[in-house]
Parts: structure tokens; C-alpha cells; sequence
């Protein structure tokens, strides 16, 4: 026959509770897992897109500066050029004032004996000749002659030669010189030849 048998079953132990992991607990682990591994994914794909952005920003960010740098640089040899170009202007002036200075200080023995041997260097070789000049450089004329030696020119005095004039009248055809148009000649001579920075 037919016996029933009832068998209890002792509770658990708590420390039999703490070993067991429930299935629902293995779930949520690795849905967790599965979220951070996602994460970490996701998380490496946004640092390379960071670090890709970055490097082109730094990239931009140095032509800009060496853009900047090479704009700056080319305004600075501007300026240079301009500034040089400005001393050079003034320097000129400053000299050319000097100079025209000077020469207009320079006493009428000094300028008759430039001008005589600025003629006597225009010969090649030393001919007869008349040197026509204002009567009142005649005598300076003629000392200037004999301290370089010149004796075959004879001075001659004409009223309508300026001061500080002379004309040498050769076979070859006249010789003028003037204190003034050679001073003109110098300053002219000057702004012709500018010098290049």
C-alpha cells in the first residue's frame, strides 16, 4: 500500500545564501558587462575623433600663426624699406644743405683757384689760349695761373662775364665754367645717383 512520507527540507544555511548567485544577478552582470564594454567602445571612437579634430585644429592654429608671423615679417621689411628710404631722403638733404653750405662759405680766391684747375684738368695738353674773365677776378686769375704753372693762357678782363666765370677760347673752341653751374652740376649729379638699400 500506499504510504505518504513527507521530508522536510532543512532552510538554508546563511552562509549557503551568500556563496549563491542568482540568476537574475548573472543578468544584470552581464548586461553591465556588456554597457561598459559598449561604453569603452564608444568612448575610444570619441578620443580618436577628439585627437583627429585636434590635430587638424593644431594644424589650422600654426598656418594661422606662421601666416600671421610671415604677415607681420613682410609688414617689418616694409617699414624697414620705408624708414631706409626716408633716412636716406633726409640724409641727402641734410648733406646737400651742408655741402651747398660750405660752398657758398667758400671765400672768391678759393672758387676762382677751383675753377682754374678744374680747367686746367680739362686739357689734355697745355695750348695757347685766352682766358676771358670779370675784371675783378683777374688778379686772383692770374696767381692761380702761375701757382700751377699754366703759362701759355693769357688773361684777358671782360665786362660781360659774370663774377666767378671764366671762358677759356682755344683753337679747339671755348671752355665756360661758372662757381655757380658747377655747384648745380654737383647737386644734380647727386639726385641723379641714389643709392639702393
Amino acid at each position: 500500500m500506499l504510504c505518504r512520507h513527507k521530508i522536510e527540507l532543512s532552510s538554508p544555511s546563511p552562509h549557503l545564501l551568500l556563496s549563491m548567485i542568482r540568476r537574475e544577478e548573472i543578468a544584470n552582470w552581464k548586461q553591465a558587462n556588456q554597457l561598459l564594454h559598449d561604453a569603452n567602445i564608444q568612448a575610444e571612437g570619441l578620443i580618436r575623433s577628439t585627437e583627429e579634430k585636434c590635430k587638424v585644429l593644431l594644424e589650422k592654429a600654426s598656418l594661422q600663426i606662421w601666416q600671421r608671423a610671415d604677415a607681420q615679417l613682410m609688414q617689418w621689411v616694409r617699414d624697414r624699406h620705408a624708414m631706409c628710404e626716408k633716412l636716406e631722403h633726409y640724409a641727402t638733404v641734410i648733406i646737400n644743405q651742408a655741402i651747398r653750405h660750405l660752398l657758398d662759405e667758400t671765400v672768391a680766391p678759393q672758387r676762382l683757384a677751383a675753377l682754374v684747375k678744374q680747367l686746367i684738368k680739362s686739357q689734355v695738353h697745355e695750348v695757347s689760349a685766352t682766358l676771358m674773365c670779370h675784371p675783378h677776378d683777374v688778379e686772383e686769375i692770374t696767381q692761380c695761373l702761375v701757382s700751377h704753372g699754366t703759362t701759355l693762357w693769357k688773361v684777358n678782363a671782360d665786362n660781360s662775364i659774370r663774377a666767378h666765370t671764366l671762358v677759356l677760347k682755344t683753337d679747339e673752341g671755348d671752355f665756360h665754367i661758372s662757381w655757380s653751374d658747377m655747384c648745380e652740376a654737383l647737386f644734380q649729379q647727386s639726385k641723379d645717383h641714389k643709392i639702393e638699400i
